[in-house]
């Protein structure tokens, strides 16, 4: 379930309501019913008090039906539920009490010793104890005179307990209209401070997807309606910036294919110029009524060569300038690395010596193009015959690694330098006098019409490893 801010508020504003409510009812209720137990146990003490007083005489005398009358006197105090008087040897005087059962819970028993004061000592004796769990010390000896009874008065707590439960029905009461106010309240601000703060979001996220038009109402004019207004102007703006930066691109994208086609025009030039220069020769000495046969001949050959090469650079400007979508289909790039590596040659003019080392595992078929990653992979095994000078080896390694296979093609060659790693893809860049800088930068556009990435790092042995990412 998705919290909104304001299903949050006022589930927060609730929550608070709630438990503020709770401490202070908790806090009421415990001191209401420590007030009226303090006030319930003093008027108890002082009914108890004056019984003992007036009963003092009769006890000693062991009147029962005085005795009786006073006790029946006090039981029609309401709290008062029964009444028990007894004598120094603990005999049972009185014992009278409402005909109603009442739980341990809803009693308060209060014990009282009756001494027998002498008349001296009687004004230094108005400290009476009440003792509520029933028990009867024993006085220092001569302080308060002869034992001679002791009146026992159980209280109904039922006036108390009433009391507080209707403290409590008036709290729960209370708690209640305060957490509806909150809630009412809680709504109105989250109407009031939120739903807009919400409309502003909605209004970002419609920007954000490309919906640049878009503004929101000022309708107020507090700090909220000054956010809007900023956030309009702000949408403004934006919207002035995103046109600045389109116009600003089409110039620079103009620009860049101005400097593209002028570049590409230039090695174009350049490439085509010395085959044309080569072929215009041999055809000035073969126009030549006097050549040698074995001159016409070697004539012949390097024109063969040099519309061999034009052909080739040709291929390779329009594989680059307009590569055709690859036609998927499910290949095994072992077998293709298989394919590449026997039938490519080293020139034998080139007096190279290099091995070729495969090191494939087992690796699922993926969906590609084969001929294209022929091409990848013939471009890149080219590439680093050309960086071994005389004597290396072309090494190359096939695995899985999460969603990829991955293709190592590595050599131990001169190497790339930190600083031309970045551009080795780019077209056009080359390091050596005869190449068109096209064949990485052709790699790169197979590699990426595949979904796939190629990464450039230094091998262990000495050399460059490419590495290639097809998606499985």
């Amino acid at each position: 379930m998705k919290w909104g801010l304001n299903i949050k508020f006022i589930f927060i504003t609730i929550f608070l309501i709630v438990l503020i409510s709770l401490m202070f009812s908790i806090i009421l209720v415990y001191q209401s019913r420590k007030a009226l137990l303090y006030e319930f146990a003093k008027r108890g003490q002082s009914l108890v008090q004056n019984l003992a007083l007036n009963a003092e005489l009769p006890l000693l005398l062991e009147n029962k039906d005085t005795l009786k009358t006073l006790a029946q006197n006090l039981l029609r105090e309401q709290d008062v539920q029964k009444i028990r008087i007894v004598n120094e040897q603990n005999t049972v005087l009185v014992d009278i009490s409402k005909e109603r059962m009442l739980w341990w819970w809803q009693q308060e028993k209060t014990s009282f010793p009756v001494y027998l004061v002498p008349q001296e000592a009687r004004a230094a004796t108005d400290d009476m104890d009440l003792y509520l769990d029933g028990s009867r010390p024993e006085p220092a000896a001569g302080a308060r005179g002869q034992l001679i009874g002791t009146i026992e008065v159980i209280f109904s707590r039922e006036g108390i307990i009433e009391t507080l439960n209707r403290i409590r029905w008036w709290i729960f009461f209370s708690a209640t209209i305060a957490t509806i106010i909150g809630s009412v309240g809680a709504l109105y601000f989250s109407y009031t401070l939120i739903r807009p703060i919400q409309r502003m979001a909605r209004a970002t996220s419609s920007i954000a997807r490309g919906n640049w038009g878009e503004r929101m109402e000022v309708s107020r004019d507090d700090e909220l309606g000054e956010l809007t207004d900023s956030f309009n102007i702000m949408a403004s703006s934006l919207l002035k910036k995103k046109q600045e930066l389109e116009t600003t691109y089409r110039e620079l994208s103009q620009k860049e294919r101005m400097a593209e086609i002028g570049k590409f025009s230039m090695m174009i030039a350049h490439e085509l110029k010395n085959p044309i220069g080569i072929i215009k020769g041999s055809v000035d000495i073969l126009s030549k009524k006097d050549t040698q046969a074995e001159i016409k001949a070697t004539m012949v050959r390097y024109i063969q060569d040099e519309i061999k090469r034009l052909n080739r650079l040709i291929d390779d400007f329009l594989s680059f300038a307009k590569p055709q979508p690859p036609q998927k289909a499910l290949s095994d790039i072992n077998a293709i690395i298989q394919r590449v590596t026997t039938h490519f040659m080293i020139p034998e003019e080139a007096q190279k010596k290099i091995a070729l080392h495969r090191e494939l595992g087992r690796v699922p078929a993926i969906a590609i193009d084969d001929h294209q990653i022929y091409q990848a992979l013939l471009n890149l095994l080219s590439n680093a015959a050309q960086a071994i000078a005389r004597q290396g080896a072309i090494y190359f390694k096939t695995d899985v690694t999460d969603a990829w296979v991955r293709i190592q093609v590595s050599d131990t060659g001169a190497g790339i330098p930190d600083a031309d790693k970045e551009k080795v893809l780019d077209p056009f860049f080359t390091t050596r006098a005869t190449g068109t800088g096209l064949g990485l930068s052709i790699v790169k556009k197979i590699v990426d019409n595949h979904g796939g990435q190629i990464h450039i790092s230094d091998f262990a042995g000495g050399g460059t490893t490419f590495t290639i990412l097809l998606p499985l």
